[in-house]
């Protein structure tokens, strides 16, 4: 079972519900009803990576249980979040190279990339609750930067905010 920082991991999955669903949000202000591949690339890492983040933050409450140890919990959540992110970063690169506009990948989010790898990995060796809280803060940094890309778009186009 576990007993250390609940709050925080509860807390972590509402506010990664909560950014998932401001993706319909983006849907609402935009007022044109055409959508550049970009945006749609982006809005679906929203809602892939929010609702990821969710079952991440909240797994490792049944896996505590089944495993009978908070550590081997962190263990395991840590590996599957670390399978995740490779696994969702490379069809992230795949969708990319199949739009036809160029979607940038900038400098930051490589740095958040290569942040996630690290501390998922230092879950997985480390086992502790901090090593996890800071790759769930890691995991929830991934869809805000999307929001934020979306927004700056919908900002040049004259579209809302």
């Amino acid at each position: 079972m576990v007993e250390t920082d609940t709050g925080f991991l509860f807390a972590t999955a509402a506010v990664n519900m909560s950014l998932a669903s401001l993706a319909g949000l983006v849907i609402a202000f935009r007022r044109t009803g055409i959508w550049a591949a970009h945006d749609l690339f982006r809005l679906r890492q929203i809602v892939e990576w929010g609702f990821a983040n969710v079952l991440l933050a909240l797994l490792v409450f049944p896996l505590s249980s089944w495993l009978a140890s908070e550590m081997s919990a962190l263990r395991a959540v840590g590996a599957v979040a670390l399978l995740y992110i490779a696994v969702n970063l490379l069809a992230l690169e795949r969708r990319r190279r199949g739009t036809r506009d160029l979607i940038r990948v900038t400098p930051l989010i490589v740095g958040v990339d290569v942040a996630l790898v690290m501390l998922a990995t230092a879950t997985i060796i480390l086992a502790t609750m901090t090593a996890w809280e800071l790759t769930l803060l890691a995991l929830i940094a991934r869809p805000m930067l999307a929001f934020l890309f979306v927004l700056a778009t919908l900002g040049r186009e004259g579209g809302a905010v």
